[in-house]
């Protein structure tokens, strides 16, 4: 009898993997170009923030994450339930833990190792959703399923408490991620009746924020420089985006110099190693958060473009993987990796346009970072292990 890999290997989407290539590539060229030229040539000593020889350390978090992601392929996804109590309490252990060492960014996000710093919120979206996956895979195998209030509040529970942890960092852009996955996996969890009210109470979020920056501009410009229950860096994100003309020499700095970067490149861009932002290091930190607007200057509208339907292919393949799926627990787990990715993509992109609030979220695969690379390629690894497992194993 061959191995279930072997025989099925057919089944590996290649699509998928093929997607991964092409951003993987858009990574490097992007992290590459926005940091040229900006450390010291001869020792490769950090300068402006920037990472020491970060080309060489984010080929090797390629590699690394790669060689993850086949691994996890091999690995049977269901094995996944059986450790869920295990990696989450880790997880809540490492959220934890997190604050007994030194602040990196004014956060206690980062547990500091030999060469490299990790951070545990990562892991918490890949804890949070494999728990919850199993719970909702066991609930519709009940002979009468609870989908009220009662029986997903341990979905609320598992997500909330690491959001709770998250925020205290602080880390928003991590907990809203967290809240996103929920509410994705909640979204595809619950009945038609409750999946109408929650689509209802997320278009009004929607209707009222319009509203509050479209009609009542000048009300929510006071309430927000005026209000005390957001922190005031908090609140400045989001007046910069009502207003992005606001403190563009302090608060808005880094998102109109983004706003520039992306308009120069026009259709074409201006070519790599050429854009005025770009070459110049005027936008701060635009390896991590801000590496979209590297790609929108030196490769354009065109350029650009590919990128986001390179990720829009990478997502239908998750979808499609998902829904041909032979258990509802690798469809759950895929449900929660699609949104999560789907979130940050739009609001890392969206915050380089301007459209979107600053949030700290990373582009998912292209921005600069090993913990966060890595868990991403779990990720894809879990997908392609479903892919090759969607059929039965057959005798001869």
């Amino acid at each position: 009898m061959e191995s279930i890999v072997k025989r099925n290997i057919r089944d590996l989407d290649y699509g998928l993997i093929l997607s991964m290539i092409g951003i993987s590539i858009y990574s490097c060229i992007a992290v590459y170009t926005a940091t040229y030229g900006k450390a010291n040539p001869a020792t490769g000593d950090a300068m402006l923030g920037i990472p020491p020889h970060i080309l060489y350390r984010q080929l090797l978090w390629e590699v690394l994450s790669y060689g993850v992601m086949f691994a996890i392929m091999l690995y049977d996804y269901k094995s996944l339930a059986k450790v869920r109590w295990i990696f989450y309490g880790g997880t809540l252990f490492l959220l934890v833990a997190v604050f007994g060492f030194h602040a990196i960014n004014y956060a206690h996000s980062w547990i500091p190792l030999p060469g490299l710093s990790f951070e545990p919120s990562e892991i918490a979206k890949l804890a949070a959703i494999i728990w919850s996956a199993d719970y909702m895979a066991r609930m519709n195998e009940r002979e009468v399923p609870d989908y009220t209030i009662r029986g997903i509040w341990p979905i609320l529970a598992v997500f909330l408490i690491p959001v709770v942890l998250i925020l205290k960092e602080p880390a928003l852009g991590q907990a809203l991620v967290l809240l996103a996955t929920m509410f994705c996996m909640l979204l595809v969890y619950v009945r038609r009746k409750h999946m109408i009210w929650m689509l209802s109470i997320a278009g009004a979020i929607v209707v009222i924020f319009a509203l509050a920056i479209g009609v009542f501009y000048t009300q929510t410009l006071h309430f927000l420089l005026h209000q005390h229950v957001l922190k005031g860096y908090q609140a400045m994100r989001l007046v910069t985006l009502i207003d992005p003309a606001y403190s563009t020499s302090h608060y808005g700095y880094q998102v109109s110099q983004a706003e520039i970067a992306v308009g120069s490149g026009g259709i074409y861009g201006t070519g790599l190693f050429r854009g005025s932002q770009t070459a110049g290091g005027w936008i701060p930190f635009q390896w991590t958060d801000f590496i979209f607007s590297a790609v929108a200057e030196q490769m354009g509208f065109i350029g650009s473009s590919v990128l986001i339907m390179l990720f829009l292919f990478m997502l239908y393949r998750m979808i499609r993987i998902a829904l041909t799926a032979l258990d509802d627990f690798a469809s759950y787990m895929l449900t929660g990796a699609v949104g999560m990715f789907a979130f940050q993509i739009f609001e890392n992109i969206g915050m380089n346009l301007v459209i979107t609030p600053v949030t700290g979220i990373t582009l998912p695969f292209m921005s600069y970072g090993g913990s966060s690379l890595i868990v991403n390629f779990i990720f894809i690894g879990i997908a392609l292990s479903v892919s090759v497992r969607r059929r039965t194993l057959r005798f001869d």
